[in-house]
């Protein structure tokens, strides 16, 4: 990482680094069965939502203007200030999030226990590797 951070997954029941600064989160809409996707990048010790991605619209999830269909996704860019975490549910009673970085995949409930909030932040990167 040339900045020396990474991107974290901070909960109650623990906490996981990712050796990256940048990472997709995805996740299935609850109630309409869509599909979801947004990039985060660190950038100035930030997280930044660098694109957003979803398959259809509904139950107020409608692509914003200037989206773009592209291969069967609405793509766009969300006008978002820098964000120091982002707070994900981890509800034990939804199917969760999936977090991708560097060609790997997992689900958020395999890294931090489902049941609590998890918050997505930049951390020092652990050298030990």
């Amino acid at each position: 990482m040339i900045s020396g951070l990474c991107i974290a997954l901070v909960g109650i029941a623990g906490a996981a680094v990712l050796p990256t600064d940048t990472m997709t989160l995805s996740w299935t809409h609850t109630v309409e069965g869509t599909p979801w996707e947004e990039d985060y990048a660190i950038r100035d010790g930030a997280l930044i939502l660098t694109e957003a991605r979803v398959k259809r619209s509904g139950a107020g999830m409608d692509a914003p203007d200037g989206a773009v269909w592209v291969r069967g996704w609405w793509h766009y860019a969300p006008l978002l200030p820098p964000l120091r975490e982002v707070v994900l549910a981890n509800s034990s009673f939804a199917p969760g999030y999936t977090v991708c970085w560097a060609g790997q995949c997992r689900p958020l409930k395999a890294m931090i226990a489902a049941g609590s909030p998890v918050a997505l932040t930049a951390m020092t990167c652990d050298s030990s590797g």
